[in-house]
């Protein structure tokens, strides 16, 4: 498929969808229609809690998807979808059924790979999910979730995030084990993805075409102040041609606390062990570290950070960290309701060239927190980095994001998203990598259906012009239009 017809297929699909379904643009102004009918039948205070269910029914992890909503006497009207969810074939069993359909169109520019590397491409990312929950009285459920992933009209072979040919992303079924007066305790069996705090180290990494799961158990509390989690996973590796399996060679466990008993505070504790004996790596890792995040008034505030500990692939003893330090500012009385954000990120080395010996970032969702070129993963690094977040309307969000990238240390080398070592041959010359400007505008067309644009440029600094063995030292240009539809 060549470039141009990748980017008519892209539109067209597009366009044709919309017109398919004249609702969902009339689902908004109904939802604003019943917003505002009178008090005496519909109190203000019910109609907005009505609309954030409305708004937020879909989650980063579709099994925590909430369509309460639908059995409220304020829902008035059908999306798209909304006909197959909270059925009930009999007394005790409540399902739903959807999914989501997504079209990222992307051009790289000296990004191809991992790292700066010279090459060039385009493609256009496809992903279909599709799911079914199944709630069995109080005690019982079951979750099923499909994706099919795949990448058209690149140049150059797709890398192993962008395809994945009908597979089982989510499969397993939740005992209710204990219930209490200060919460429940459920035992999770099966195929699930995992998502925890912030996503800097665990994350089903949902910007990928593909996403990421694991197979195992979980006990999960669900208490009024406390939530916490002890899981025992296999990471599943992805294989386009074949059903993925669990990796023989992995192992991924942990606990997971999370205290939600103050208003606006957020607590994280956590221990994770990441063992893994895949290929030439021969490693087990600790992790043990917190989160502590919360606003109040203007002033928001996330700090994060861990230490590391275990042996390394060589068999000699591991030391590792990271932490984070962010103050946000946000001023809904202004226009456009700025929020402004001054990040400090850092993330140890080693001192021992390429030997992949410092911090280890485990799973997380770099692209979040790192530049959005995924160009540097979360290991010998360090960053302070800028977000300014605007809405200069109802339905459109800009945010702009600038980081300045340096190593924390000469003795070792950048890592790449994966953790492979970026030119571990060489010592590097210099620590400066460089400046990422990242600009990124939402618009949201109804509460299930939004559009993405987004443009980064890479600055590179002394580092690729100045170090032997740097495959390119010119700068990177980062394109993409996305369009996700939740049905």
């Amino acid at each position: 498929m060549s470039r141009a017809l990748a980017w008519m297929l892209h539109f067209a699909v597009a366009v044709g969808v919309l017109a398919s379904f004249p609702t969902v643009a009339s689902a908004a102004d109904a939802l604003t229609s019943a917003a505002v009918k009178p008090a005496a039948t519909s109190p203000a205070k019910k109609q907005e809690e009505f609309e954030k269910s409305v708004n937020g029914a879909y989650k980063t992890l579709f099994y925590d998807n909430n369509f309460d909503f639908i059995d409220s006497p304020l829902y008035d009207q059908r999306f798209p979808g909304d006909a197959f969810k909270r059925r009930r074939p009999c007394d005790c069993v409540v399902y739903d059924i959807g999914g989501q359909f997504r079209l990222r169109s992307q051009h790289e520019d000296n990004m191809r790979g991992l790292g700066l590397t010279g090459l060039d491409d385009d493609m256009l990312l496809q992903r279909i999910r599709l799911f079914g929950n199944a709630q069995v009285g109080e005690n019982l459920r079951g979750y099923v979730e499909f994706l099919d992933a795949v990448s058209y009209g690149e140049d150059l072979p797709s890398r192993i995030i962008e395809e994945d040919r009908a597979e089982i992303l989510n499969l397993f079924a939740d005992v209710k084990m204990f219930d209490t007066e200060d919460g429940e305790i459920f035992a999770r069996l099966g195929r699930q993805e995992l998502l925890y705090g912030s996503e800097r180290l665990v994350s089903p990494l949902d910007w990928a075409n593909t996403r990421r799961t694991f197979e195992g158990y979980k006990l999960f509390w669900k208490g009024d102040d406390w939530n916490v989690d002890a899981f025992y996973t296999k990471p599943v590796l992805v294989d386009a041609d074949a059903y993925n399996q669990p990796g023989k060679n992995q192992e991924f466990s942990g606990v997971w606390g999370t205290y939600k008993g103050e208003k606006n505070r957020t607590i994280d504790l956590y221990y994770l062990t990441f063992w893994n004996s895949l290929n030439t790596s021969d490693f087990k890792y600790q992790t043990v570290g917190g989160r502590y995040t919360g606003n109040e008034g203007v002033l928001s505030w996330d700090f994060e950070g861990g230490v590391q500990y275990g042996n390394n692939t060589d068999n000699s003893d591991h030391s590792a960290g990271f932490w984070v330090a962010g103050l946000g500012h946000k001023r809904d009385d202004l226009p456009w309701k700025p929020t402004l954000w001054l990040y400090y990120d850092w993330a140890s080395g080693s001192n021992n060239l390429g030997a992949g010996n410092g911090f280890n970032h485990l799973f997380p969702l770099a692209h979040k927190y790192l530049g959005f070129m995924d160009l540097f993963g979360r290991s010998n690094i360090e960053t302070p980095n800028v977000q300014l977040t605007l809405q200069p309307a109802e339905k459109w969000k800009l945010l702009i994001w600038y980081y300045y990238f340096f190593l924390q240390t000469r003795d070792d080398t950048p890592y790449n998203v994966n953790m492979t070592p970026f030119n571990p041959a060489n010592r590097p010359a210099s620590r400066d990598l460089g400046h990422e400007v990242d600009f990124l505008l939402y618009y949201t067309i109804c509460p299930r259906m939004e559009m993405l644009f987004g443009y980064s440029h890479f600055f590179a600094g002394e580092y690729y012009s100045e170090t032997a063995g740097a495959p390119h030292q010119a700068d990177a240009d980062f394109f993409y239009v996305q369009w996700q539809w939740n049905f």
